[in-house]
């Protein structure tokens, strides 16, 4: 991490990922008990005990604590003489376990967590609250990927880059410690189910858990397989053992605590150890999709997307704090998904079943669509709930500030089924520049479309850090590099080629600080935002005059209907000049000296492709 000042206006960049600053997204809970941990979750029990008696739970395995009393029957989902197929059902996993529950249903998933999982708790909307343990969030300190000679070559290895090697002998020792762990289990959970919309290019995935709820949360987030396609399913193409009850070896090579989570490409496998955090499961599963489906000519991107009832389809890219899930969201508009997708050579298609939406200060008036989403089926991951009544606040912080909730697509009213649609018209790249010094809205060229895409820029205030209250420029690689499998560069060439080749138009749009940075100026107001998202879909932003800004040589439209023109210009709006230019310049400077990571990179030892996008950049 990198700070320079500049006229009492601190410049703070971090990027992330970086494999010397890597750590857990989210403060692990510590508690000194299990019921320590659970009475974080009822608001009227809960009395916070003195600091210097926290201690961390062990092995990250606090919320839950086996039952060996398990139903006798495996049953469920297309589960027809499931006793008789249980052997070559899972003939893939080396499992012995006597008992095997699959493909159950979200009222038998809620029936197996209420009996057999401390922790959870039905609310008072029908929803299941349940608690992920010690761990909150994802670890990327302990994401390991397997570098071997068939998929080595092929991946983004070295500064930025979010893939820690391991060696497969590794892998394996991880994996039998998974593998043994679940076959001293009475039963575990299995889910068959699908990665992605496009039936063409859909991926086949087995998900083994040894709890309930992490079931019911990919039976909402992958793709429920119907009755006919579940007697077929046959041989997986990716198996997760999610074995995160119990952790890894921490004096295997490699391992750098409790918690593993690797990825094996070429045996299309992924072990959990020491981490009950679904989201997990999730992003290891995105990752496999960034992987695979570039090899195909199919681009996979970290971004929202919604389309209109003419088939006007936008995408949108933007890292937390952007507005990229209030902005997908629209009434007048159908939504594809909210997080990930495939854009091939019919068109866009989501990747996923369901919706992980953050609930931290989550209300009906703001979120509506969310709001009305957590019914029964949806899992609450973390919340904290009235004793009796069992309604959610969502504004309570007490087990962590990383609350979720993850839902089935069809809780959204206005969610398109199947989800896909036709090649975009618009990318949206979404930042919060809580400096101030980029405009509203601007047009892209496709040169800048990369360098923005591949610098993934957003400045936040860092709230999360006590007494630190000037802004922190972050960089993420294609909205999401801690995801990506490929050079970040391979994702940008594909964007602009297909852009290039389906007419779709690139804008910036900056949700962040007006008149000032943070501080001294005010944040966008979010009507303003929705008018710009307006425009840009309506195609009056097409017809607009643009001006070009200095040091980023931004396209700026000169008016914008609902936004006063005065703002469209971040200059205009800043009463000393001379403090905007400087602190324009600088933040160039953080852009210029992140994207020096990826200076060196050819594509077939040409690189052309490398200096046209970096002649896209600031110019200081």
């Amino acid at each position: 991490m990198a700070e320079t000042g500049n006229g009492g206006v601190s410049l703070t960049v971090e990027v992330i990922p970086h494999q010397e600053s890597y750590r857990d997204l989210h403060t692990p809970v510590r508690a000194k008990s299990v019921e320590e941990l659970h009475a974080l979750q009822k608001s009227q029990s809960f009395k916070a005990p003195a600091p210097q008696v926290f201690q961390s739970i062990s092995t990250s395995l606090a919320s839950v604590s086996h039952e060996p009393h398990g139903p006798h029957v495996a049953k469920g989902k297309g589960a027809k003489d499931v006793i008789h197929h249980l052997r070559p059902i899972l003939s893939d996993s080396d499992l012995t376990v006597s008992q095997v529950l699959y493909n159950l249903s979200p009222a038998e998933l809620y029936e197996e967590a209420i009996k057999y999982e401390s922790g959870s708790y039905i609310t008072s909307t029908g929803a299941l609250a349940t608690l992920s343990g010690a761990k909150t969030g994802r670890s990327p300190k302990d994401k390991r990927v397997v570098k071997e000679s068939e998929t080595g070559d092929d991946l983004w290895w070295g500064e930025g880059s979010p893939n820690i090697e391991m060696d497969e002998e590794t892998f394996l020792i991880n994996r039998e410690r998974a593998v043994d762990y679940l076959n001293c289990l009475d039963k575990v959970y299995v889910n068959d189910q699908f990665l992605n919309w496009d039936t063409k290019n859909r991926i086949k995935v087995r998900i083994i858990t040894a709890r309930a709820y992490h079931s019911l949360f990919m039976y909402n987030m992958c793709i429920r397989p119907t009755q006919e396609e579940l007697e077929d399913f046959g041989t997986p193409d990716f198996t997760i053992y999610n074995a995160g009850k119990f952790p890894c070896n921490r004096f295997t090579h490699y391992m750098t605590s409790a918690t593993s989570v690797d990825i094996h490409l070429k045996r299309r496998e992924m072990v959990i150890l020491g981490s009950q955090y679904a989201g997990e499961m999730k992003k290891g599963l995105f990752g496999l999709m960034n992987y695979l489906m570039p090899k195909r000519g199919i681009l996979s991107l970290h971004s929202g997307c919604n389309v209109s009832k003419d088939g006007q389809v936008s995408l949108f890219f933007g890292l937390s704090g952007t507005g990229k899930t209030t902005l997908s969201t629209d009434k007048h508009r159908y939504l594809i998904g909210d997080d990930e997708h495939c854009w091939s050579d019919d068109g866009v298609s989501n990747i996923e079943g369901g919706c992980y939406a953050k609930c931290i200060d989550l209300s009906q008036e703001k979120e509506p669509d969310i709001w009305n989403a957590i019914r029964f089926g949806t899992v609450l991951e973390n919340v904290v709930f009235d004793d009796h009544t069992r309604v959610v606040d969502f504004t309570d912080k007490s087990v962590t500030e990383n609350t979720r909730a993850s839902y089935p697509i069809y809780h959204i009213e206005n969610a398109k089924i199947p989800c896909v649609g036709p090649h975009p018209n618009n990318v949206i790249l979404l930042t919060c520049d809580a400096f101030g010094v980029l405009p509203p809205v601007s047009k892209l060229t496709l040169a800048q479309t990369m360098y923005h895409f591949m610098s993934g820029y957003t400045a936040l205030v860092a709230g999360t850090e006590e007494g630190v209250k000037e802004p922190k420029a972050t960089f993420s690689a294609c909205f999401g590099a801690a995801f990506i499998m490929w050079h970040p560069a391979k994702y940008a060439a594909m964007l602009a080629d297909k852009m290039q080749k389906h007419g779709a138009t690139a804008w910036l749009v900056n949700t962040g600080w007006v008149a000032g940075s943070y501080g001294v100026g005010y944040r966008m107001k979010l009507s303003q935002t929705r008018k710009i998202i307006d425009a840009i879909h309506d195609g009056s932003l097409l017809k607009a005059k643009y001006t070009t800004t200095d040091v980023f040589n931004l396209a700026v439209p000169d008016h914008v209907d609902g936004v006063p023109d005065e703002v469209l210009m971040p200059q205009n709006m800043w009463a000393d000049k001379e403090l905007f230019d400087t602190t324009l310049r600088r933040v160039g400077g953080l852009f210029k000296g992140n994207f020096k990571k990826f200076e060196d990179y050819t594509v077939g030892g040409d690189s052309k492709l490398t200096q046209q996008i970096l002649s896209a950049g600031p110019q200081l």
